[in-house]
């Protein structure tokens, strides 16, 4: 069994922070325009990719500003969208680590997700989303994610993140 021709890029980046790069362009059409039709088509536009560090733990830093699409009514960050966004982005320390095949090559799946909203985060709010890698096995792993406001670091929301790694087995050659 081949590698999915979709997931090309992201098997052949050798860096982590390629990999992560290479992750967050899926969701991209061969123009360059982001398609539409999946859970983070209206976040990616807002996310990028700040820095990424594998000491103390393998963790990601991103920027994102919330936009009116990831609003509720009263014009803050839909708690919908917060955990959509946890969902994908403390997945991504995940492609620091695992440039072994059968090794999270591709990132697993969501066990469990709980996040708590602390305070709101407003249309136009420049935010920072710390990612990091609690702990990681062969097959299950705990992530973390921090959600604060760019200006003074406040701490809008917080998640932990548990997957399962769906990978098939590596060959043994």
């Amino acid at each position: 069994m081949g590698i999915p021709s979709q997931f090309k890029s992201v098997f052949e980046a050798k860096a982590g922070e390629e990999r992560i790069q290479a992750w967050l362009n899926l969701d991209k059409d061969d123009a360059g325009n982001f398609k539409f039709g999946n859970w983070m088509g209206a976040l990616i536009p807002s996310i990028s990719l700040l820095s990424t560090s594998l000491t103390p733990t393998p963790r990601a830093t991103f920027s994102f500003t919330v936009l009116p699409e990831h609003c509720n009514r009263a014009g803050n960050l839909h708690g919908g969208a917060a955990a959509t966004l946890f969902d994908s982005l403390t997945t991504m320390p995940l492609a620091l680590v695992n440039d072994k095949p059968g090794y999270w090559q591709f990132l697993g799946v969501s066990r469990t997700i709980n996040c708590s909203y602390l305070r709101p985060a407003p249309n136009g709010e420049e935010c920072l989303v710390e990612c990091e890698i609690v702990q990681i096995g062969r097959t299950l792993c705990q992530l973390r994610g921090t959600l604060t406001r760019r200006s003074d670091g406040v701490v809008l929301a917080t998640c932990e993140h548990h997957k399962f790694n769906t990978d098939p087995p590596a060959s043994k050659l």
